[in-house]
């Protein structure tokens, strides 16, 4: 085909409106890229993406959501917390994230006392959360507490030698309300001689161990806050007075073995003293989903049911089967079986009733009582052991209604390193150390003898 001066000019209008149409659909693209983006996780598990339950969580934000990142350049995780709060940001636009430099920033420093690098500031609705140990589960946590409607008020009975949530005792309980009103719990402490009845507005009352015998009034007013629905949590030990509690245990079923569970296993973690539980294994139950360490109880007691159908009872904490209930002189030699009324366990040291009952506006509501056989596990003495914070604030959101601040855990990353039998190590060595480098040096012979020939 002849190619003329007027094919030549076609050819330079068709090359000309293809690259023109090849630039706007590069600039349109770019365009896009800023408006919408596409995110694609191939790592397993899915651990570089946002659990179900965060995303979930994230749908109820219906206001501006402000989160600031206080982390300097020479962090070392700077990058992993900036990704981290990207993804939150990419599944919802109403999150608005800043990552600042603190050293250029000292007012605000001064204004929401942050002390350390990587302390993160999130702020919704008037409240601010502040974290200083970040990753999906303390921040999703973060914003759900944020997210609660209404305030979740505990009530801690006193009056009759319990610990006080706001004593600095070894047997008290300061640290633990200090955790609890960080996570946006309302602490407060009860009197009934003082005053009498239990508030309407309590979302769990606590009763610690009394140390003095309950007046009948008193266990009148616990006996109707129970029959009304009230949400309880009892922390029993073998020091409480259990005059009118027996009343207590027989209305809602449970009764307690006699003597102190002793584990042998305790000395394992340095204890001179078996008058401990251990619990290394816990059964299937939301307060203990996500548990991975040990817990200690001591000088705890056995729990049994005996309630009505009407319950609902799971046990969440169990001692260890080589455990007992001592029943004998403490301050003796201890063996199992030594005395008629001892057997063997595992024991139930903690468990969980729920049951529907139907309020006085007709509408169906769930109540919540746990009982656990220890009320120092959670003392300021005990209160860093293993996992005994963990489960006396996943306990308190449970009781509350709050399951799914107890849902939100990080993702585990089973690929994160390499398992090979000694069969594979050995193929690899001989591959890599042996065969390989024979091999090349086979090439390199080949090679050298037919340049050799020519």
């Amino acid at each position: 085909m002849k190619v003329d001066s007027r094919s030549r000019w076609h050819y330079r209008i068709q090359s000309g409106v293809f690259l023109l149409l090849f630039l706007v659909l590069l600039v349109l693209v770019a365009w896009l890229s800023t408006r919408y983006s596409l995110t694609l996780d191939l790592s397993n598990n899915q651990r570089n993406s946002l659990s179900t339950e965060s995303s979930r969580m994230l749908e109820a934000v219906d206001k501006p959501l402000k989160i600031t990142l206080f982390v300097s350049p020479l962090n070392e995780r700077r990058v992993l917390l900036e990704t981290l709060f990207q993804r939150y940001q990419r599944l919802q636009d109403k999150i608005d994230f800043r990552s600042l430099n603190p050293d250029l920033y000292p007012e605000l420093l001064r204004q929401h006392d942050i002390r350390y690098d990587g302390e993160v500031l999130i702020e919704y609705g008037g409240q601010s959360e502040k974290l200083s140990q970040v990753d999906e589960s303390a921040v999703s946590n973060a914003i759900q507490r944020l997210l609660r409607q209404g305030d979740r008020w505990l009530v801690f009975l006193q009056g009759h030698g319990e610990p006080s949530p706001f004593g600095d005792a070894n047997h008290d309980y300061s640290q633990l309300a200090t955790r609890l009103a960080s996570n946006g719990f309302r602490i407060e402490t009860l009197n009934l001689m003082q005053s009498g009845d239990i508030p309407d507005n309590t979302s769990v009352l606590v009763l610690a161990s009394p140390r003095v015998e309950l007046l009948p009034g008193e266990i009148e007013r616990l006996q109707d806050f129970i029959e009304a629905g009230g949400n309880l949590l009892w922390l029993a030990d073998p020091q409480q007075f259990t005059g009118g509690l027996a009343l207590i245990a027989d209305q809602i079923g449970v009764s307690f073995l006699p003597g102190i569970v002793v584990d042998p296993g305790s000395r394992l973690m340095g204890l001179d003293r078996i008058d401990f539980a251990l619990v290394g294994e816990y059964p299937r139950h939301p307060v203990t989903l996500n548990l991975a360490s040990m817990s200690l109880f001591p000088q705890a007691l056995a729990i049994d049911f005996f309630g009505d159908d009407s319950w609902q009872q799971q046990v969440f904490l169990q001692s260890a089967p080589r455990s007992w209930n001592e029943t004998g002189d403490m301050r003796k030699a201890l063996a199992r079986g030594d005395n008629a009324d001892e057997v063997s366990g595992p024991f139930t040291l903690g468990m969980t009733l729920a049951r529907s009952l139907q309020s006085d506006a007709g509408k169906l509501q769930e109540q919540r009582i746990a009982v656990v056989g220890d009320a120092d596990f959670l003392s300021n003495r005990y209160l860093g052991n293993g996992s005994n914070q963990d489960i006396g604030l996943n306990l308190l959101n449970w009781l509350s209604h709050d399951d799914q601040l107890i849902a939100i855990s990080p993702r585990p990353a089973p690929d994160t390193q390499l398992d090979l039998s000694p069969l594979q190590q050995l193929l690899i060595a001989i591959t890599f150390l042996l065969l390989l480098p024979l091999g090349l040096i086979a090439c390199g012979l080949v090679i050298w003898l037919k340049r050799r020939k020519r």
